[in-house]
């Protein structure tokens, strides 16, 4: 019996449900079914809000009855509209079920973009200032005098810099399309006073040395640090700028500046070096312990019991007493009435005073123009260190000797490699170690031979018990000598009469 066919067969439209859509209402057309039109009662409206990160549907009835609401009609809906992100399946299946009509129904959220990360400053120094440090040395014991309350800054040192501002988080709409997240707001750099600004303005450096401070809302480079008096509120001072102290420096304390020190009252047992200029308005009571050393000059009231070296002028006003001074440039007591006695000052330029000695009481003093007689001491420092060094060169020499026939053979363990490997480093470094040393023996031992011809200046008079070097001659004053000064003529010592030049006069008149 032969079967009717349908003109909407299965081979034209496959199996399940070919939907079709128009303006007015939805028409189904089941395959292998009699070609019934079913003419659908409701229509489906897509709404996309705020900013395409929210779809809506709506269903709306066209006829009165209404017995169902078909999910596969939703989809198409949404599809249609171009909604393809963050579908909703059990909102679709909620309106099928419910049949909620005439109502605007989410179905479909996008992912919203983030706000981004504001940039910001990042300091390269404390704000609130250095809190106090103190360091412990490999015996265990602490300097409370240590204090480490200076930020110290270099030329060029970054003291703060731009961190940019971040994008937001990637969002997405509904119909899958990116949505860039919001850029953070950008930091400023702050202001500054001896500073500058690099790298297209992300960073502020300093253009100084000198000492970083936060002044709300400014950041300051300091090339001078002012403290009323050094003592257990400052701590020991290590600056890399000039230093000013309005008052005292207390017993114990040290200051250590990369530029001048100037002091307004007299100091006592105390370590100062500067990188420029000392000026100590009082005198120095070193108590056998002061030690002061200038890369330029130091001018203070008077001198006693101290160490003190300067690479320029060493100038005092009133006197040098039992004190051991040197200085590259000339040793000057400006006082009519000054003098030195006891110790030693040496100069490699000239050496003036009034009075020279005691005549009272007669006291070793010894006066030398050319190398600091220290210059001696290190060198025989380095001569040891270098001969120390040459053992240990030899001893490992040995070993690698040892070592290599070894190796020839082929037969170098893995430990045995690696102790060669390590002796070879170390002869390296020796070998280093021992060309500088060697270069700096050489540059003293120069120093040492140079024949200095500066003269000796005595005003007033040079009493007894005083040593006269100059170069490598040598004079011991027996009686006293009056408006005299000493030079070397012929490998010898020779005494004239006493001659202002304009060259002292110049320094006996400065301020």
């Amino acid at each position: 019996m032969s079967q009717e066919k349908s003109p909407f067969n299965a081979s034209v439209f496959g199996i399940g449900t070919f939907l079709l859509i128009n303006t007015a209402h939805l028409k189904f057309f089941f395959a292998g079914t009699e070609p019934d039109c079913v003419e659908k009662d409701y229509k489906v409206e897509v709404s996309i809000t705020e900013g395409g990160l929210v779809a809506s549907i709506k269903v709306t009835p066209i006829a009165e009855e209404l017995s169902a609401i078909g999910v596969l009609d939703l989809e198409e809906a949404l599809k249609d509209a171009g909604v393809n992100y963050g579908v909703w399946n059990d909102a679709l299946h909620r309106v099928s079920d419910e049949l909620i009509l005439n109502k605007w129904v989410t179905v479909a959220k996008g992912e919203k973009s983030g706000d981004g990360k504001d940039g910001c400053v990042k300091y390269h120094f404390s704000k609130e200032g250095k809190r106090v440090k103190l360091h412990e040395d490999s015996s265990g014991r602490v300097n409370f005098k240590d204090m480490d309350l200076i930020q110290n800054v270099k030329k060029g040192d970054i003291l703060c810099e731009l961190i940019p501002p971040e994008e937001g988080k990637m969002g997405r709409t509904v119909k899958g399309e990116e949505v860039h997240g919001k850029l953070g707001a950008a930091a400023k750099l702050p202001p500054g006073k001896g500073t500058e600004v690099i790298d297209n303005g992300t960073k502020l450096v300093a253009a100084i040395d000198g000492m970083v401070v936060w002044m709300d809302p400014e950041i300051i480079v300091e090339p001078v640090y002012v403290v009323d008096m050094v003592d257990s509120s400052t701590g020991n001072i290590r600056f890399n700028g000039s230093v000013v102290v309005n008052g005292e420096v207390g017993d114990g304390y040290e200051i250590h500046a990369a530029e001048d020190v100037t002091i307004a009252m007299s100091v006592g047992r105390v370590l100062i070096e500067a990188g420029g200029d000392i000026k100590i308005a009082g005198g120095i009571l070193g108590q056998e312990k002061a030690h002061i050393s200038a890369q330029g000059s130091i001018h203070a009231k008077f001198i006693q019991d101290a160490v003190l070296s300067a690479k320029k002028e060493i100038i005092v006003d009133d006197y040098i007493r039992s004190s051991e001074v040197t200085a590259a440039g000339p040793v000057i007591v400006r006082s009519p009435n000054g003098w030195i006695s006891g110790g030693m000052v040496s100069s490699e330029a000239w050496i003036y005073c009034h009075t020279l000695g005691t005549a009272s009481n007669p006291i070793d003093t010894d006066l030398t123009i050319g190398h600091n007689p220290l210059l001696n001491s290190e060198r025989e420092q380095y001569k040891d260190e270098i001969i120390e060094k040459i053992g240990d060169f030899l001893k490992f020499q040995a070993s690698i000797a040892k070592l290599r026939a070894i190796k020839g053979q082929s037969q170098l363990s893995p430990p045995q490699q690696h102790l060669y490997e390590k002796i070879l480093s170390a002869v390296d470094t020796i070998r280093h170690t021992l060309i500088q040393k060697d270069t700096r023996f050489r540059e003293l031992t120069d120093r040492i031979n140079t024949i200095f011809a500066g003269n000796i200046y005595i005003e007033g008079a040079a009493n007894e018990g005083t040593k006269i070097m100059i170069g490598k001659a040598k004079l011991e004053i027996q009686q006293m000598k009056r408006q005299v000064q000493f030079s070397l003529k012929e490998g010898s010592i020779a005494e004239s009469e006493f001659v202002m030049l304009p060259e002292i006069k110049g320094y006996l008149e400065s301020e």
